[in-house]
């Protein structure tokens, strides 16, 4: 019985300490640390371009056919979270139907 779980508490370490390995090996700083903010396309410099929240939405506003975000949004952190919730539920169920 002791041998099952004896070998889940080792598993467990192991995979705990390989993520804090993996973390300290990839927290150190790289010489190319400007070039990580750069945007290239095709392999040419792409100029830099804001966008702006309101702009960003634009494609869900139209597909959806809604005026305003906020008609649909409260603002609420338990709104959202039950959001969340509901959408967690109906993709682990289509995966699981599948």
């Amino acid at each position: 019985m002791f041998e099952y779980w004896s070998l889940f508490v080792l598993t467990f370490a192991g995979f705990i300490g390989l993520g804090f390995l993996i973390y300290f090996l990839g927290n150190r700083k790289s010489r190319f640390e400007e070039r990580k903010f750069e945007t290239y396309t095709c392999g040419e410099p792409f100029p830099k371009v804001h966008v702006s929240p309101e702009n960003f939405y634009v494609a869900i506003k139209k597909g959806l056919g809604i005026r305003d975000l906020r008609e649909i949004h409260s603002g609420k952190l338990s709104d959202y979270l039950l959001w969340f919730l509901i959408g967690m539920v109906v993709v682990i169920l289509m995966v699981l139907w599948v």
